[in-house]
């Protein structure tokens, strides 16, 4: 038997690695159904630009999104600054595109603050 000790670690990398995870997901599915079919949103409450270029922008929030959960899996020392800014950008486009899909953007927009909470509170436990 080995009788190295083992370090604690914290479990808020891997907080935020699911929800960030989550929230990309949920975002490339959003932006997928904005550029495919416009019958389940209101494109007249967008603040500018239409829905396929939203539909675009959030696909590709999404897709930066989920790779930047591997950064924080990984614990990367830039993958912390990479999920705030992430989660901060997500917060942002939801916010101008919340005209669109209310209720679906008021998730994205929590689970956004819920990770980008923890990632600024909790910095020193992601290295």
């Amino acid at each position: 038997m080995s009788s190295t000790p083992v370090s604690a670690k914290s479990g808020w990398p891997v907080f935020v690695a699911v929800y960030l995870l989550t929230v990309g997901i949920l975002n490339v599915l959003w932006g997928i159904a904005a550029i495919a079919g416009k019958d389940n949103f209101v494109e007249d409450g967008l603040v500018w630009s239409t829905l396929q270029t939203w539909g675009w922008v959030v696909l590709v929030v999404g897709a930066v999104q989920l790779l930047g959960s591997g950064l924080v899996v990984a614990r990367r020392a830039g993958g912390a600054i990479i999920a705030g800014f992430l989660a901060f950008l997500g917060l942002l486009v939801n916010f101008l595109s919340i005209g669109a899909y209310p209720v679906w953007a008021v998730i994205l927009m929590a689970i956004d603050a819920l990770i980008l909470w923890a990632v600024t509170v909790h910095s020193d436990e992601f290295v």
